[in-house]
């Protein structure tokens, strides 16, 4: 659970500590004017804030009801903005920053691209089985057949092929993902304010991770934010990612077809697992 795959420069090791790490990205700033600062309602819910809130809900419910609102939509997209810790071999933590956006259509219909703040990216395709992964700039592009449901295919890449398929737990996992018998704690914080949505805070323990998740409240119980920690890594590095930018359909060319770029040299992709 909450995996990715390992990233390395030739000056510093960008990778987790962990084989692989779990969600994506964290917005590059665009061109050297600084941001205005953001306005009160961007942040403070309007009104009251210190009246009674009345009986808060239970984690396992907000966990529940998240899921099963994801299950109820054949279609979602999403953008994510994250930064991640690597340990050094001298045991400094560097920070690393990408944005992510994804498109999905279940069962079978998958495209996200990545965007790291070295201005490398990966886009990959996922179309009925046939998985097909691009990197720039390097030119280079792969594919491999796997099995044709997201689920299952998702399973294959990041097991067999330890590719980074982000949000893996999100397109493949169910309950057993949040609530299973491997869960040592799970509890509800409190309520905050994220992304512009009043949230319920949850905190998660397993075995090796320390997870906290942000649901939004009311009729879409979309996670807005997520923040890991990985404990019996070196240096127990820690992920963070605010989702935006929801929807629950897609727009017309959010599932875009692979062509090989001018120049493109394809790779083989082979399995590392048995």
């Amino acid at each position: 659970m909450f995996n990715g795959s390992a990233r390395r420069s030739q000056r510093v090791d960008r990778s987790p500590r962990s084989a692989r790490h779990f969600w994506v990205a964290l917005a590059l700033l665009a061109g050297c004017q600084a941001a205005p600062p953001p306005e009160e309602e961007d942040f403070w819910r309007p009104g009251d804030l210190t009246g009674d809130v009345g009986e808060l809900p239970d984690a396992r419910d907000v966990i529940t009801r998240m899921v099963e609102f994801r299950r109820g939509h054949e279609q979602l997209a999403f953008e994510v903005v994250a930064s991640y810790e690597a340990v050094q071999e001298s045991g400094q933590k560097l920070h690393f920053d990408m944005l992510q956006r994804m498109a999905v259509r279940w069962p079978d219909r998958l495209f996200w691209v990545t965007l790291y703040d070295d201005a490398t990216t990966d886009s990959a395709w996922f179309d009925r089985g046939d998985f097909t992964l691009l990197k720039q700039p390097a030119n280079v592009w792969g594919s491999v057949h796997v099995p044709p449901t997201i689920a299952e295919g998702v399973d294959r890449l990041v097991n067999e092929y330890d590719l980074d398929v982000p949000f893996s737990d999100i397109l493949s996992g169910g309950l057993g993902v949040w609530l299973g018998e491997d869960v040592l704690a799970l509890e509800y914080v409190g309520e905050a304010w994220v992304e512009g949505f009043w949230t319920d805070h949850l905190a998660l323990r397993k075995p090796g991770v320390d997870v906290e998740i942000w649901v939004r409240q009311g009729d879409e119980p979309l996670p807005m934010r997520i923040h890991i920690i990985y404990t019996e890594e070196d240096g127990a590095p820690a992920y963070s990612a605010r989702f935006r930018k929801w929807a629950t359909s897609l727009p017309e060319g959010a599932l875009p077809e692979f062509s090989p770029p001018p120049g493109a040299e394809r790779v083989e992709l082979v399995p590392v697992r048995d």
